[in-house]
């Protein structure tokens, strides 16, 4: 079933990415589950917690990370 929600609702969380680029812990980072999500959904491989290899973007820190991953890390670990 969809429910829509008007107005502001509580806990919610509106720009992932943003919120992700301001609440993420490093050892986040290098979690076994990060490190397989940035692999499958990026196509990057984390070198260590502020490094990440991108075949696109060459060497990238976690908040160049795609919106994508972002949110899925924030869903495991937030």
């Amino acid at each position: 079933m969809l429910k829509i929600y008007l107005g502001n609702m509580e806990k919610a969380i509106y720009h992932p990415p943003t919120y992700f680029d301001n609440q993420y812990e490093d050892e986040w980072i290098t979690k076994e589950l990060s490190i397989r999500m940035i692999k499958e959904v990026d196509k990057s491989d984390v070198i260590n917690s502020s490094l990440i290899q991108s075949p696109v973007l060459g060497t990238i820190s976690a908040k160049e990370l795609s919106g994508s991953v972002k949110t899925l890390m924030l869903m495991a670990f937030k």
